[in-house]
């Protein structure tokens, strides 16, 4: 389970840190690390481990192939969608179209969210947080009834 926020700097060549702590849900440490990096919602980039992904295509598969907006959906998402490998030093190379696709520049916060991880650029975050904060409380009252 992904959970927690961290700000990294992205290098001159579009290296981005993996926080550890993200780094650490892998099995084995010479194992093979990598991720499936799309565009995700509300403009932030989605990013999967192998064993999540194959899960999240489950569902894409599942969407009608009948409807125009499930065509479109699955041709945008799986068309925007990169392998990135982690180096040995735990950065990956975040594309170009993926960070101007959610206004990346020179810091990216990696967010935790349960299966997934979301890289949002620091003031996008900040306005989808506020917006978050609002809705939050009302959702709550139904998980947390007493």
């Amino acid at each position: 389970m992904f959970v927690g926020s961290y700000q990294h700097t992205i290098d001159a060549k579009g290296r981005l840190n993996v926080p550890k702590k993200f780094l650490d849900h892998f099995r084995a440490p010479g194992e093979s690390r990598m991720f499936f990096a799309t565009q995700g919602l509300d403009g932030c980039v989605f990013l999967f481990p192998p064993e999540e992904w194959s899960a999240v295509v489950a569902q894409v598969r599942a969407n009608s192939l009948g409807s125009e907006e499930a065509r479109a959906f699955s041709r945008k998402f799986f068309a925007s969608t990169r392998e990135l490998e982690v180096d040995a030093a735990g950065r990956v190379l975040l594309p170009k179209e993926l960070r101007d696709f959610a206004a990346i520049g020179n810091d990216a916060l990696f967010v935790g969210v349960d299966t997934r991880l979301e890289l949002w650029s620091p003031e996008r975050w900040a306005a989808q947080d506020g917006r978050n904060g609002m809705r939050y409380e009302e959702h709550a009252k139904g998980i947390f009834r007493a």
